[in-house]
């Protein structure tokens, strides 16, 4: 099973200080979020892992991190029926 890392700079969600001991970041939606994501690697033939997702913040900056993995053919399993010789 192929695998892509990401790593996702989210625009406009970045942490605002209150005071010397808050910072907080505006409301924001996960699944709206991960829409232009889920579409990027749809092109690709690829899925993002929900369950792989990790939420980080650098410098301020939220980044949603995690793994795309490849969508893998069904496998069929056939059967012929019929009059054998």
């Amino acid at each position: 099973m192929n695998s892509k890392i990401f790593s996702y700079k989210v625009p406009g969600v970045t942490l605002q200080t209150i005071d010397d001991d808050l910072s907080i970041s505006p409301v924001f939606d996960r699944k709206a979020i991960l829409e232009p994501l889920k579409e990027i690697f749809k092109q690709e033939n690829y899925k993002i892992d929900e369950a792989s997702l990790n939420y980080k913040l650098i410098d301020d900056q939220l980044f949603i991190q995690g793994l795309a993995i490849e969508n893998e053919e069904p496998k069929i399993v056939g059967f012929r029926f019929g009059k054998g010789e």
